[in-house]
């Protein structure tokens, strides 16, 4: 009988290997009695699966079940490192206010800036610009086509902060971007620093030093610890293991999470594999070229866009328009490009603009969403290409207070 227990265990264990490894974030709802669920930047039903390890009796139900699927939901929803952004796009508009889009090169400070903000914001004086940018998918399990049509996002989620941290800290360093990729992923998926692989410690330690704390414990602990209270509260309670096929959804995207972990943890700094089971090939389900980009307005004086005719694995770049304020008799206001300004006191005021902690939704569950890092102009662009860690010593000095945000 044990016997064919475990044959039915590893059974069942290579058909959920069948499953996309997926990084489970940003629950809305998870109703008990659905089938299926949306995760976040997975946005993709999850099947439901057979219960590992066999049946739980009949404890592991009623109020019961009805109390283990609140619980975890509301850890899986609360502790989530990253949030969908597909409901978070900010305003768009099809044409900017004012003269037609005059960009001028990346400001020379820009760099320096971004590396030493706590936040991954830059300030920008009124004007037009186009800033290259490195991007990095912020979703396993999807495409990413060349020359999608991307909106703005703010970056959300419990670990937002450390991936906005990466983002602007890795800017213009020579770290390979195939690297900072593997740890973005690993971020995304909440892994503790214990779990990544030593040429992502080493980024950690030289860039995320202050954040290692947090990196104490992961995602994936969280829903344990969880799930170990219940266990204190409910006498005789199954192990989550066995549990997981009586928990509807919940259960179903623990199992997907635990899929990308091992993924992850199987893998390590193997930028190619973990690109081959996370970046799906082929077209998206809805094509959509970048030419058509509306403008997003992520404050009330700045305008912006990501444009790229590449992947993830390829530069893009982000344009940026920031307006200033001009009076229209004694009491009335409107926002004119800064292109009309030149020479006047207002052209002179600089606005906060969060770039690292910006992301290109494509509005597309089957395509991947994109973070960006600026890059410089003559950054080379097969700098991606060298497997080994080099980290530029000019880097990150230090975190500095945050300032506020497009205050206007």
């Amino acid at each position: 009988m044990v016997k064919r227990l475990r044959l039915k265990k590893i059974a069942t264990e290579s058909l959920l290997v069948g499953l996309a490894a997926t990084t489970l974030v940003g629950f809305s709802a998870l109703p008990l009695g659905a089938n299926s669920v949306m995760a976040g930047f997975f946005d993709i039903p999850i099947p439901s699966l057979p219960i590992p390890g066999g049946s739980v009796g009949d404890l592991l139900k009623g109020a019961v079940l009805d109390q283990a699927v609140k619980a975890l939901s509301s850890t899986l929803q609360n502790e989530a490192p990253i949030e969908s952004s597909s409901q978070a796009t900010f305003p768009t508009v099809t044409q900017l206010p004012g003269k037609a889009f005059q960009p001028s090169s990346m400001p020379s400070t820009l760099m320096a800036q971004i590396r030493n903000a706590a936040d991954g914001t830059v300030a920008l004086q009124p004007g037009d610009y186009r800033i290259p940018v490195d991007v990095f998918c912020m979703k396993v399990s999807a495409h990413s086509p060349a020359g999608h049509r991307y909106l703005l996002a703010p970056l959300k989620g419990k670990w937002a902060d450390i991936i906005v941290a990466l983002n602007a800290r890795s800017a213009g360093s020579t770290i390979p971007h195939k690297q900072l990729q593997v740890l973005s992923w690993n971020l995304q998926a909440g892994m503790k620093y214990e779990e990544l692989a030593a040429e992502q410690q080493a980024i950690v330690d030289q860039l995320l030093s202050d954040y290692k704390p947090r990196l104490s414990r992961s995602f994936y602990e969280q829903i344990e610890s969880t799930w170990s209270q219940l266990s204190g509260t409910v006498p005789g309670l199954p192990s989550m293991d066995s549990a997981l096929g009586r928990l509807g959804t919940v259960g179903n995207a623990i199992v997907t999470l635990r899929q990308t972990r091992d993924t992850l943890l199987r893998y390590g700094n193997n930028f190619d594999a973990l690109s081959n089971a996370f970046v799906l090939p082929g077209q998206a389900n809805t094509p959509t070229h970048g030419a058509n980009t509306p403008w997003s307005q992520i404050s009330p004086r700045v305008y912006a866009r990501l444009m790229t005719q590449g992947t993830y694995a390829d530069p893009g770049e982000l344009q940026v328009r920031v307006t200033a304020e001009a009076p229209i008799g004694s009491s009335s206001h409107r926002l004119i490009a800064s292109t009309n300004l030149v020479g006047s006191n207002l052209a002179a005021t600089p606005v906060k603009v969060p770039l690292a902690g910006l992301v290109g939704d494509p509005q597309d569950s089957s395509v991947q969403p994109l973070s960006m890092s600026p890059r410089p102009d003559d950054k080379d662009d097969d700098d991606s290409s060298s497997g080994t860690l080099h980290i530029q010593e000019k880097g990150f000095s230090g975190p500095q207070p945050p300032a506020p945000l497009n205050q206007v």
